[in-house]
């Protein structure tokens, strides 16, 4: 039994003074709050967190580890090309895609949840589909990449929901393309049992689970939708799927079946609290309501969306109707929780040409900051079904310590520490982590700092080369 005793915890929605938070390695789950002079007479010493604010470590609801390899690497266009966009910024990812080893896979991932981790996030919902080796044959093991991204995860020692990739088509109606030819999922029946033994392998690994994702409308058949949903509800494991990101998919939805994608998902049954819609940055009103109505969650990922030139989402508009938002990395171009949970209010500021949007009720005025919290925290939690994301009795012991004597946060009060965190602070804030009760970040240092750069290194400056 551990118990910390900072300067101020987030519970509830605000900071209280004068808390303790004990913990256990061995449940990984808060075991009690109480305060701090009760802590201070427990069975376990107390360590004095001076200096510090204890929240719940911020959950990533949507990341592509092995992305982060690419950072850099597409911010540039030929001369004779007149638009740069989504569809060709997939080119330097798929060529990225084409090159991992399963070595590889480990050390990108690996790093890049390091990063995550020294940024304040303590789980991550990883949409994996690299499955097949560099020639489009399966692995010995299907499960091989799988594998090396959990054990990625574990060695890092972050949370992770794997998110099992059903990836079958260029398009709609379309053969996969060549440079697709890793994703493939061959047949349903074989993703159903390979993503159940997948299930089974992991289960009981405290840092583990594993959740079912059709890679999108364009990449699986739509008759696959139900029983992938089905999978979803048997295993008990979240359901995500990327949703309206972008024009060209709504255009090819209604071309195929005359319905927007989150119509034909509702047809088709798949919307509910399970479901997470990820980027859902070109929906209807229409659809804002069916997603509403299903108390479905839609994980934004806005420093992407921001580098793709995505569009915005509609994020008053849905979270009016109920509809929870989380936040993810995605491509990983930018790997700092503040950054995407302030855009989400940014961004509606910019869309409506007016401050303080995405408020909620705080005694007689109304606040940005806990939505803003609440969205990095409880609702990627819910997203990936762990109970995390809170800092109370029986939830994980998943929370992140931050430096108030940051220069970031100079003139700080506790009742304006939350704006500031939410609204102005960098990742660099955060000094400490902990992750099911053990501490993965100290002081702002990984145990894995110097030996997983060498490895990150080691293979970008390899692809870099093309040897």
């Amino acid at each position: 039994m551990s118990t910390l005793v900072p300067d101020l915890v987030w519970v509830d929605g605000e900071f209280r003074r004068g808390l303790a938070v004990s913990f256990s390695a061995t449940s990984g789950r808060i075991t009690g709050i109480r305060p701090a002079d009760a802590g201070a007479r427990s069975e376990s010493p107390a360590v004095q967190l001076r200096g510090r604010a204890l929240l719940p470590g911020f959950v990533n609801a949507h990341s592509h580890a092995f992305q982060r390899l690419i950072r850099g690497e597409t911010q540039w266009r030929p001369n004779d090309d007149s638009v740069a966009d989504f569809w060709s910024w997939r080119t330097a990812m798929y060529s990225a895609a084409l090159a991992l080893t399963p070595d590889d896979v480990f050390e990108v991932s690996r790093f890049c949840f390091i990063e995550m981790l020294a940024s304040g996030i303590t789980a991550v919902g990883e949409f994996h589909y690299l499955h097949r080796d560099e020639t489009g044959q399966p692995y010995a093991d299907a499960a091989e990449l799988a594998q090396r991204v959990i054990a990625a995860a574990e060695d890092a020692g972050i949370r992770i929901c794997l998110l099992n990739v059903a990836y079958a088509r260029g398009g709609i109606n379309m053969a996969l393309h060549p440079e697709q030819r890793r994703f493939g999922t061959p047949d349903l029946d074989t993703f159903q049992k390979s993503t159940g033994s997948l299930a089974a392998l992991t289960r009981g690994r405290p840092l583990v689970s594993i959740g079912v994702a059709p890679h999108s409308i364009r990449a699986v058949p739509r008759d696959w939708l139900r029983p992938l949903h089905a999978l979803a509800h048997d295993l008990d494991a979240p359901f995500h799927m990327h949703v309206s990101e972008q024009p060209a998919e709504v255009s090819a939805a209604l071309e195929a079946w005359g319905r927007r994608p989150v119509e034909v998902l509702a047809e088709e049954g798949t919307l509910d609290e399970r479901m997470t819609a990820v980027h859902a940055t070109h929906l209807t009103r229409a659809e804002v309501a069916l997603l509403g109505e299903a108390r479905a969650c839609v994980c934004a990922c806005p420093t992407t969306e921001r580098d793709l030139g995505d569009g915005f989402l509609p994020g008053l508009e849905l979270l009016h109707v109920g509809v929870r938002v989380a936040i993810g990395s995605d491509s990983q171009t930018v790997i700092d929780p503040f950054e995407d949970m302030r855009l989400l209010e940014y961004h509606e500021r910019l869309r409506r040409l007016e401050r303080v949007v995405l408020a909620s009720r705080a005694g007689d005025r109304r606040e940005v900051a806990p939505s803003l919290l609440s969205a990095a925290t409880e609702a990627g939690a819910h997203s990936l079904r762990i109970d995390a994301g809170r800092i109370a009795e029986g939830a994980l012991a998943d929370f992140i310590a931050v430096d108030l004597d940051h220069r970031t946060l100079a003139g700080w009060r506790d009742t304006t520490l939350a704006a500031n965190l939410a609204l102005s602070a960098p990742s660099a804030v955060v000094s400490d982590v902990w992750v099911g009760g053990v501490q993965t970040i100290r002081s702002g240092r990984h145990r894995l700092d110097v030996e997983s750069r060498a490895g990150f290194e080691r293979v970008a400056r390899r692809l870099a080369l093309g040897t």
